[in-house]
């Protein structure tokens, strides 16, 4: 495992919060996606796409605010303008 923070920007592809939090653990850990532990054991996927995505329409997220979390070892920072930090802890929980 890395002891690097690593970060992406999702701003322009679309792609959703919870995929975006996986391929960045999987990314920062050496770990392949289908490998890592259920997202769900550590946050609701679904509530997470939902927050930061706008009213407006599909494909369109709220400009402010963050959530952070552990998963995998990672300390995780979804912010709403698209992009993803992952910080690896070294520790599982």
């Amino acid at each position: 495992m890395s002891d690097q923070l690593t970060g992406r920007d999702d701003t322009g592809e679309g792609r959703q919060p919870s995929r975006l939090v996986i391929e960045s653990v999987a990314e920062a850990t050496g770990t392949d996606p289908l490998r890592l532990p259920p997202l769900h054991d550590v946050v609701d996927p679904d509530a997470l796409d939902r927050l930061f995505t706008s009213d407006i329409g599909p494909g369109t997220r709220a400009t402010d605010g963050h959530v952070t979390f552990r998963y995998h070892g990672c300390d995780v920072t979804i912010h709403a303008s698209g992009g993803t930090t992952v910080e690896p802890t070294g520790r599982d929980t």
